[in-house]
C-alpha cells in the first residue's frame, strides 16, 4: 500500500525535476536549512542526498551547464571551500576520527553550492535560496508554536516528525536536535535579517514580505536564544547605519522600525501571560521570561564587574565553563595538533569538554582544524565578505553571513555547516555576476537579463 502511495509522488517529483528544476532547488535548500530528512530503506543514501544528486544530475545534462561547472570550480572561494573540506578530511584520517559520512557530506556540499551558482546565473537572483530561507523560518516558527501550545515546555517537538510517524523512532542525533532550540532561533533570525536587508536595499522588493518580519522575530523570541537575539540586533543596527544616508531606504527603515519595536514588546509581554490561555506551565513561562530579561542583565553586570545574582546567569554559567574547558584543551595540545588540528569530531571523541560541547565556535574551529585550517576558513569566509564590501554589494546574503558569524560565537559547528557555505558561495557568486556584467558592459555585450536593483548611492 505504501508503494502505491509513494509511486505517484516519485513520478511527480521527476516530472517537476525535468520541467521545473528551480522548484526542486527550493525543496533541497529547504530540507537543508529546516533540517528535514528521511532515511530510505534499502538505499545507502537519505532523501536529502538523493535530491541533491538528482538536481545536480538534472542541471548537468545541458552542455552549457557542464561548461558552467568548470567556471564554478574556477571561482577563488569555491577553490578555498574545496581546499578546506579536503584539508579536514586528511586531518581526520591522520587523527583516526575520519567518518565516511563526512566524505559524503563534503561531496554533497560542493554539488549543492554549484546548484546555488547555477541558478543565480540562470535567473540573475538568489530566488530559490530566499524562498527556502523564508519557508524554513516559517517551519521553525511553526515548530516553536506547536511545542508551546501542545506540550507546554521544551524540548522541541517537530511537526514533521509527528506527520511522518518518526516521533517514536528518533535517533540520538534527532533527540539532540530537539534539545537545541537555539537552532530554531537561528533560522528565524537569518530569515529576519535577510527580509529586512532585502526590503530596505532592493528597490523591487515585494512590500508584502514585510509582514513576515513579525513571524521571524516572534520565532527568535520564542526560541529564547540569546545568541540569535544578539546577532539580530547587531546586524539590524548595521543595516540601519548602512542605509540611513539614502532617502528611499530611510523611509523604508522608518516603517520597519516602528513595526519591529511594537512586535518585540508584544512578544515579551505575551510570554508573561500566555500560560493562562494555552497548555503552558508556569515553570516554563518563568524560565523564558528569565532568559529574555534577567539573564542578559546579569551577564552585563558580571562583565562590568558589578554585583549580580549568580542564579540569574542560567546556562551562561556552564557555557563559560565549557568555553574555558575548550581553551585549556587547546593550550594542552602539542604543537602539531595546535597547527593542524585533531580532525572533525575529535573534540567529542577525546571528551575534551568533559561532557560539555565547546560552545565557542572559534575555539572549536582551532581545536579540530588547527591554525592552518582556521586560516583557510577565514580566507574563505572573510575574503568573500571583504570582496563583497569592496564591490559595494551590501546584499541580504552578506547580512546573513555576518549574522551566522556572530550567532556562532557562542555555539558549536554553525560556522562550518552547509547552511553557512550556501550563503558564502552565494555571496561570492553575486560578486562574480557583477564582474561578468562589468566585463560585458566594457565589451558592449547586452546584459544577460534583469538584475536586482540595489541602491548604493545617495
Amino acid at each position: 500500500m505504501s508503494l502505491i502511495i509513494l509511486l505517484p509522488g516519485i513520478v511527480f517529483f521527476f516530472y517537476i525535476l525535468v520541467r521545473k528544476p528551480e522548484i526542486i532547488a527550493v525543496l533541497l535548500f529547504t530540507f537543508i536549512m529546516a533540517k528535514i530528512n528521511f532515511d530510505v530503506k534499502a538505499l545507502p543514501l537519505n532523501t536529502k542526498a538523493l535530491i541533491t544528486m538528482a538536481l545536480f544530475g538534472r542541471i548537468m545534462v545541458d552542455k552549457e551547464t557542464r561548461l558552467q561547472f568548470s567556471e564554478f570550480l574556477g571561482v577563488p572561494y569555491v577553490k578555498l571551500l574545496i581546499v578546506f573540506l579536503v584539508y579536514v578530511i586528511f586531518i581526520s584520517l591522520w587523527q583516526d576520527v575520519f567518518k565516511v559520512d563526512f566524505l559524503k557530506e563534503s561531496i554533497g556540499d560542493v554539488m549543492t553550492t554549484f546548484c546555488i551558482y547555477h541558478f543565480y546565473f540562470k535567473l540573475h537572483a538568489a530566488k530559490q535560496l530566499k524562498a527556502a530561507l523564508i519557508i524554513s523560518g516559517i517551519i521553525c516558527f511553526s515548530d516553536l508554536v506547536y511545542t508551546y501550545v501542545v506540550f507546554g515546555s521544551f524540548p522541541m517537538h517537530r511537526i514533521y516528525y509527528q506527520i511522518s510517524g518518526l516521533a517514536d523512532s528518533l535517533a540520538e542525533e534527532d533527540l539532540d536536535e530537539m534539545a537545541n532550540w537555539n537552532y530554531f532561533g537561528q533560522m528565524c533570525g537569518m530569515g529576519f535579517v535577510y527580509i529586512l536587508c532585502d526590503y530596505v536595499k532592493n528597490k523591487s522588493a515585494n512590500k508584502y514580505t514585510l509582514w513576515l518580519l513579525p513571524v521571524m522575530l516572534g520565532g527568535v523570541m520564542m526560541s529564547t536564544s540569546r545568541s540569535a537575539i544578539l546577532a539580530l540586533l547587531i546586524i539590524s543596527i548595521l543595516i540601519i547605519l548602512n542605509s540611513i544616508n539614502y532617502q528611499e531606504q530611510k523611509k523604508k527603515l522608518a516603517k520597519v522600525g516602528t513595526f519591529s519595536i511594537g512586535v518585540a514588546v508584544v512578544s515579551i509581554l505575551l510570554f508573561a501571560s500566555v500560560g493562562k490561555y494555552v497548555n503552558l506551565n508556569s515553570k516554563i513561562v518563568d524560565e523564558i521570561t528569565s532568559r529574555l530579561t534577567q539573564e542578559p542583565v546579569a551577564i552585563i553586570q558580571k562583565a562590568m564587574g558589578q554585583s549580580y545574582n549568580v542564579n540569574n546567569l542560567g546556562s551562561m554559567d556552564w557555557r563559560e565553563e565549557s568555553a574555558e574547558n575548550a581553551y585549556i584543551a587547546y593550550m594542552n595540545m602539542d604543537l602539531n595538533e595546535q597547527l593542524f588540528g585533531i580532525g572533525s569530531g575529535g573534540f567529542e571523541k577525546r571528551n575534551l569538554g568533559h561532557g560539555f560541547n565547546a560552545h565557542n565556535a572559534t575555539l572549536l574551529l582551532l581545536i579540530e582544524n588547527g591554525i592552518v585550517g582556521f586560516c583557510i576558513y577565514f580566507l574563505l569566509v572573510g575574503g568573500a565578505i571583504v570582496q563583497s564590501i569592496l564591490w559595494k554589494n551590501f546584499s541580504p546574503s552578506l547580512a546573513v553571513i555576518c549574522f551566522i558569524l556572530i550567532y556562532g560565537l557562542g555555539q558549536n559547528r554553525e560556522w562550518t555547516s552547509l547552511i553557512t557555505y550556501l550563503f558564502v558561495i552565494n555571496l561570492a557568486t553575486e560578486v562574480q555576476y557583477l564582474r561578468v556584467e562589468k566585463r560585458n558592459r566594457l565589451n558592449d555585450v547586452p546584459p544577460a537579463g534583469p538584475t536586482i536593483k540595489i541602491e548604493n548611492s545617495p
